[in-house]
C-alpha cells in the first residue's frame, strides 16, 4: 500500500545519493531502477519486467529495457547520452505495441534515464478542467538525478496516488463489463448460481479495484492467481476462499504461519468478506478469464460504472421490468446540481470570500454542516446517485480543507487521518434486488477510497480508512412497500433523490399494480398513472413537517395530458407541496451495453 510522501521524498533522496556518479549503464540499470521502486514502496518484479520483447515497424524485434504494460516503460542509457535517443527508441516500441495488436499495453508514461539525469513524459496529458486543486503537471520534466526528491510527485502513479480521469463513455467501460460477463457467464453455466454468484463477483469487483487503486499492493490479487492456484483451475475455488477469510481476519488474529503471499492483504472488515459462500468450481479457461480481468487498468473505471457492469448479466427484458436504466453522469449531475450541490457551493464561495475574524469559525460550521447531511435514495440500484452525491461532496470537502490546512507544510498521519468528516454512514438506500444493492455498498467505498488518495495528494500523508469502519445503509426490499422511517429517521435526512423505475400504466405487472394499490390506498384512480408516481406520493408523505428537499427523476408523461390533474392534483391537494426546480425534457441516455 502507498507510502505517505514524507516517506518516499527521503528515500528519494537516498537513492540519489547512492547513484550519484555512476555510469556503468550494462552492469547496473536493472538495479538502478529495482531500488528506484523501492523509493516508492513498491517490489520491481511484481509489476514490471526487464526486457520485454517488441516487434517494431521496421520487422525487427527490440528489447524495452523496463516494461509496466499498461502502465509505464524507461530506457537507460550510459552516462552523457542523449536522453532523446532514448525518448524515440522508447517512442518506437510503443509504436510497436500499437501495431502488433498490444492497445492495452500501451503505457502512459515514458521514462529515460542515463543515470546522472531523468526524463518523464506524459503521454496522456490530464486536461481536467474540473480539478483546479490539483496542480497541473506538464507532460515533460526533466531533471538532475540528485532533485528526484523534488519533482517526486511526478511520479505518484509509480506510488498508487494518480488521479485518474474517470470518462463514463470511454470504450474501456465497455471492455471492463465485458470481461466480468464473461467471468458471470462461465461460473453460471457451472452450476454456481443465485445468491452466492452474486456475492463471489461483487467480492472478485473489489479485489479488481483494490489492487488498482492503492488499497492492496500492486498487482497482489493477480499474483496471487497466477503463484498460488494451479494452472487448470481445480483448487481456484478454494483459494479464493481462503483469501477472502483472511480479508475478513484481522492482523492479530490471522495464525503466525500465513503464507507470505497472502499475509500482504489487508483487513477489508464492512462485512465485505464475512459470509461464508460455498467455493466456485473452476476450469483452466474460466481461470484465464479471471487473470484477464486482473490484466485490466481497473483504476480507470469510476465506480459510478457499477451499474454497467450490473445491467450486463440481465437480459432486456427483467432490465425493463425492475426500471434498471441507470443514468448517464452528466443526468445525474442535473438533479445533484439543482437539488443542493449548487447551493453547497455558493455559501462555501460567500465563507470563502469573508475576510473577517469569523472566516475560519465560518469554515468549520461549513464542515460541520457537510459531514452532517444524510441522503436516501429510496431506489438506489447500484448507487449511482449515491456515489456521484459523495464524490461531489468529498471534493467540496477538500476545497474546506485547503482553506482551513493549507498553508501547513508539515502534518503528522493522525492529523492527516483526522481531517476528513464525511463518511460512507452519510448515505441510505432500498433496493428490491440484492446484487445492485451490494454493488451499491462496495461502490461507496471506492469513492470514499479515491477521494482518501487526493487528500492524502494534498495533504502529503496516506489517508487509507481500512478496516472498513463505516458502512452505507443499503437496505435489500420493496421500497414501496417499505416504511422509508425505519430506514432513515425523517428528521435525520437532508434529501431524497434517484431514478425509480418508469413503469408506464400499460406495461406495469401485476405485483407492481399491488404496489400501486398499497401505495394510494383509498385512491382508486391508479390506473392512469405510471409506476414512478407511487415514489413522488411516498416522498410527500415521507417529508411532512421536515426540511427534507426531494430531487427525483421521471418521464415527462407525468406531466402532461392525463396524468397531470390525476398526479399533481392529488399531491398538491393532500400535501400542499410544491415544486422547486425541474429540467426540460432531455434524452435519456442509459449505460447499459445495447
Amino acid at each position: 500500500m502507498p507510502l505517505s510522501w514524507n516517506e518516499i521524498r527521503h528515500r528519494a533522496i537516498t537513492f540519489a545519493k547512492e547513484w550519484k556518479g555512476e555510469t556503468r549503464e550494462a552492469a547496473e540499470r536493472q538495479t538502478f531502477w529495482n531500488e528506484f521502486f523501492n523509493v516508492f514502496g513498491v517490489r520491481r518484479r511484481t509489476v514490471a519486467t526487464f526486457e520485454e520483447p517488441v516487434k517494431k515497424l521496421s520487422g525487427d524485434w527490440g528489447f524495452i529495457d523496463l516494461f509496466w504494460p499498461g502502465r509505464m516503460l524507461a530506457e537507460h542509457k550510459s552516462a552523457g547520452a542523449a536522453l532523446d535517443k532514448a525518448h524515440a527508441q522508447g517512442m518506437d516500441y510503443v509504436r510497436g505495441l500499437k501495431d502488433t495488436g498490444r492497445d492495452r499495453e500501451i503505457p502512459r508514461w515514458l521514462i529515460v534515464s542515463d543515470f546522472n539525469r531523468i526524463a518523464l513524459h506524459d503521454l496522456e496529458p490530464e486536461q481536467d478542467p474540473d480539478a483546479p486543486l490539483l496542480k497541473r503537471l506538464p507532460p515533460t520534466v526533466e531533471f538532475p538525478l540528485a532533485d528526484l526528491h523534488k519533482f517526486i510527485r511526478h511520479f505518484a502513479f509509480i506510488a498508487g496516488y494518480t488521479q485518474h480521469r474517470l470518462n463514463p463513455e470511454d470504450p474501456a467501460n465497455l471492455e471492463a463489463t465485458q470481461l466480468m460477463c464473461n467471468v458471470h457467464d462461465a461460473l453460471e453455466a457451472g452450476g454456481y448460481t443465485g445468491h452466492e454468484l452474486k456475492r463471489f463477483l461483487v467480492r472478485i469487483l473489489f479485489c479488481l479495484f483494490a489492487e488498482d487503486n492503492g488499497i492492496f499492493p500492486q498487482k497482489a490479487f493477480e499474483l496471487f492467481l497466477r503463484d498460488r492456484t494451479a494452472e487448470d483451475g481445480s483448487d481456484l475455488g478454494v483459494r479464493l476462499e481462503q483469501l477472502f477469510r483472511i480479508l475478513n481476519t484481522d492482523t492479530p488474529q490471522r495464525q503466525h504461519n500465513l503464507d507470505e503471499e497472502l499475509s500482504q492483504f489487508p483487513y477489508v472488515n464492512g462485512e465485505l468478506f464475512a459470509e461464508h459462500l460455498e467455493f466456485a468450481e473452476f476450469n483452466a479457461d474460466m481461470r484465464n478469464g479471471l487473470l484477464a480481468c486482473c490484466g485490466f487498468r481497473w483504476e480507470t473505471i469510476s465506480p459510478a460504472v457499477f451499474g454497467s457492469l450490473f445491467q450486463a448479466v440481465m437480459d432486456s427484458k427483467e432490465r425493463r421490468q425492475i426500471g434498471a436504466h441507470y443514468t448517464a453522469e452528466k443526468h445525474i449531475l442535473k438533479l445533484i446540481r439543482s437539488l443542493f450541490l449548487d447551493d453547497l457551493r455558493a455559501e462555501f464561495e460567500t465563507v470563502k470570500a469573508d475576510r473577517s475574524t469569523r472566516r475560519t469559525a465560518r469554515l468549520q460550521e461549513f464542515h460541520d454542516k457537510l459531514a452532517k447531511l444524510r441522503f436516501l435514495d429510496p431506489a438506489c440500484g447500484c448507487g449511482n446517485f449515491l456515489v456521484l452525491t459523495y464524490r461531489e461532496l468529498r471534493k467540496l470537502e477538500l476545497e474546506v480543507l485547503l482553506e482551513l490546512h493549507g498553508q501547513q507544510h508539515e502534518m503528522s498521519l493522525d492529523d492527516v487521518n483526522r481531517l476528513s468528516k464525511l463518511n460512507v454512514h452519510q448515505f441510505y438506500g432500498i433496493e428490491v434486488e440484492e446484487f445492485p444493492a451490494r454493488i451499491a455498498e462496495v461502490a461507496l467505498w471506492l469513492t470514499d477510497h479515491q477521494a482518501n488518495i487526493a487528500l492524502s495528494q494534498a495533504f502529503s500523508q496516506l489517508m487509507l480508512r481500512l478496516p472498513l469502519r463505516a458502512s452505507p445503509h443499503i437496505v435489500v426490499g420493496n421500497a414501496l412497500r417499505t416504511d422509508w422511517r425505519t430506514v432513515l429517521p425523517p428528521e435525520q435526512c437532508s434529501f431524497v433523490l434517484g431514478n425509480p423505475p418508469f413503469v408506464g400504466k400499460h406495461y406495469q405487472n401485476a405485483e407492481q399494480r399491488a404496489d400501486m394499490a398499497i401505495v394510494f390506498r383509498d385512491f382508486k384512480n391508479t390506473g392512469d398513472m405510471d409506476y414512478v408516481v407511487s415514489w413522488f406520493y411516498r416522498a410527500a408523505e415521507y417529508i411532512q413537517g421536515t426540511q427534507i428537499r426531494v430531487g427525483l427523476v421521471a418521464t415527462n408523461s407525468i406531466t402532461q395530458g392525463e396524468q397531470v390533474p390525476v398526479v399533481w392534483g392529488l399531491l398538491f391537494g393532500r400535501y400542499q407541496e410544491k415544486i422547486h426546480f425541474a429540467h426540460r425534457t432531455f434524452a435519456w441516455e442509459s449505460e447499459a451495453r445495447g
